[in-house]
Order: structure tokens, then C-alpha cells, then sequence
């Protein structure tokens, strides 16, 4: 078991999760892996602290400077495809506000072949805690939107069983190179969130892969350093990129009513938890999903003629 890996890291805002990333990826036990640092024109000090970082920490780094801020998605891509032409036999994407066990990569590796899996993924804790962030994922089928298993609990054994899944977020993630070939890349309309749960929905639902929680293994997210957590740009592209999701993947009926659904929640229960501000980008955003959807529909229709 000595495959080569190409760990896909998107840079933007990442200035001050680097340095713990790069060293803990330094004391890995599993070294055959190559990183591939995509910077999608950060305005801190990120690029110029990752050409340092590979320079202290010897692991092979390659980095890939954009020319504008691509988005999450398009900068994986990027990065997938330096991967996949460099002969990396899997892609592992990485947020990079993360810190790695030292056996993290080759017990998710080794997790993966044992259950004939084509992606893996490891037990996730809230950074700094014994606390799970998430013990794999699945859907909440009253309103459509992902879950994370265990997400808050105190890690008391509960989730020690490797598990076949539905869902996981790709904040780490270890992927078969061959799964891009039959599933496609990460959809760019997305530019932020929803574009993991896109991917993974159709490589399990359209293409029939397998996800697996390897409970053995496991990280420390420390959430949402890049866009901040429940900021205007957060709220906008959550809500947008729900309604594109849900018409795009689920059945017309279902797609309908989880719009519907979360429309009143952001009316009724979001009323107490949004500012009046942060509940008209909300609502606003619903309309831009609908577009961004509808404009991508027209498009492909006239591709095909």
C-alpha cells in the first residue's frame, strides 16, 4: 500500500491555520503524498506563507497561483486536475484550517481498502476539543439539508464503528482518481458551499459509489476561518446555492417542497435569528438560486442542439 496522493488545499484568507496544516501533514507515518496549494489571490499573506512553509517543511508542495478568487470549487478543481495529471492514484481534499493526527492519512487509507471504498472519510472534532465537528453525514429529509453525525457531542465511543454513509462534507476527504472520471468535477456555479454536497450526491445517488466513515482516524477542524461563520457572504451563498442544489438533484415534488420549507423557516424562524438585513439577503439569495439554476438549465439545452 504505497499509492501516491495528491492532497488539493484552496487558499483564501488562510493565514493563520498554515502553519499548524503544514505541520502536522510534516509528521505524517504515510509520506507518499504530494500537496497541492491552489491560492485563489488571497488578500492576507497566505501565498507568501505557504512558499515558506514548503520551504521548512521538506513533503514535495506544488504551488498554483490564480489569477482571481476562483471560488472553493473551481480552485479544487484546479488542483484535482495538476493532481490526476501528475499520476496521483487518489485526491485527498483538505481544508487547510485542519491538524492532522500523525497516523491520519495511511489509517484513512487503509480504512478506504478494507471496506472497497471509493472515497473516506475520517471522524472530525471541533478544534482544541474531544468534541465531534462530524462522525460522517447523512440528510434531514424534513428539509433537505445535509446532517453531520454526532455534530456537538462529547466523543464517548459513540461513533467507533466504521459506517457506510450518505453524505459527508469534503473539508477531508480521500478520494480514488477514477471517481472524477465517472462523476465529473466539483460544479463551479457553486463557488462556496454546496458544491462538496453536489459532488457527493452524484457520485452516490447517479454514479453508485461508495462513502465510508473510518472511525479510526481523525482531524481538527477549526470552522469557517475563510468566509466567517454567519456573515452576509456566508448567509447569501448558503440559501442560493440550497435552492440551486435542491432543483438540480433532487425530484421535481421533493425539490419543491424543501424550497418551500426553508423559505418559511427563513420567514417565521429566522425572524428571531437573522437581522432584518441578513433576512432580506437571505431571501434575495432565493431568487438568485432559482436564476443561477435556470440560466444553467437554458445553457445546457442550447449545448445540446
Amino acid at each position: 500500500m504505497n499509492e501516491k496522493i495528491g492532497i488539493v488545499t484552496v487558499l483564501y484568507n488562510s493565514e493563520s491555520v498554515l502553519e499548524e496544516f503544514f505541520e502536522t501533514l510534516s509528521k505524517q507515518d504515510y509520506t507518499n503524498f504530494v500537496l497541492y496549494v491552489v491560492d485563489n489571490l488571497s488578500p492576507d499573506s497566505s501565498l507568501s506563507l505557504s512558499i515558506k512553509l514548503a520551504s521548512k517543511y521538506q513533503f514535495e508542495t506544488v504551488i498554483i497561483k490564480n489569477e482571481a478568487n476562483y471560488g472553493v470549487a473551481k480552485g479544487n478543481n484546479i488542483g484535482i486536475t495538476k493532481a490526476i495529471e501528475d499520476q496521483c492514484d487518489f485526491v485527498l481534499l483538505s481544508n487547510n484550517d485542519i491538524a492532522l493526527e500523525h497516523e491520519t492519512i495511511g489509517k484513512l487509507l487503509k480504512g478506504l481498502h478494507k471496506h472497497h471504498a471509493d472515497m473516506a472519510v475520517p471522524k472530525i472534532y471541533f478544534y482544541g476539543t474531544h468534541k465531534i465537528w462530524a462522525a460522517g453525514g447523512g440528510y434531514n429529509k424534513r428539509n433537505g439539508i445535509t446532517i453531520q453525525y454526532g455534530q456537538e457531542e462529547e466523543d464517548n465511543g459513540q461513533f467507533n464503528i466504521d459506517k457506510q454513509i450518505a453524505y459527508a462534507p469534503t473539508c477531508f476527504m480521500l478520494v480514488r482518481k477514477e471517481v472524477f472520471d465517472n462523476v465529473g468535477m466539483m460544479d463551479e456555479n457553486y463557488f462556496v458551499y454546496y458544491d462538496d454536497t453536489d459532488f457527493v450526491h452524484r457520485a452516490l445517488n447517479k454514479h453508485k459509489k461508495k462513502l465510508w466513515y473510518i472511525s479510526d482516524t481523525a482531524i481538527y477542524h477549526n470552522e469557517s476561518t475563510s468566509t466567517g461563520k454567519m456573515s452576509d457572504f456566508s448567509v447569501r451563498f448558503l440559501w442560493r446555492n440550497l435552492v440551486y442544489f435542491a432543483l438540480k438533484n433532487y425530484n421535481p415534488l421533493y425539490a419543491a417542497y424543501v424550497i418551500v420549507y426553508n423559505y418559511l423557516y427563513i420567514l417565521i424562524i429566522l425572524y428571531f435569528r437573522y437581522s432584518r438585513h441578513q433576512r432580506f439577503i437571505a431571501l434575495k439569495a432565493y431568487q438568485e438560486g432559482l436564476k443561477l439554476y435556470l440560466d444553467n438549465k437554458f445553457s445546457k439545452k442550447n449545448a445540446s442542439f
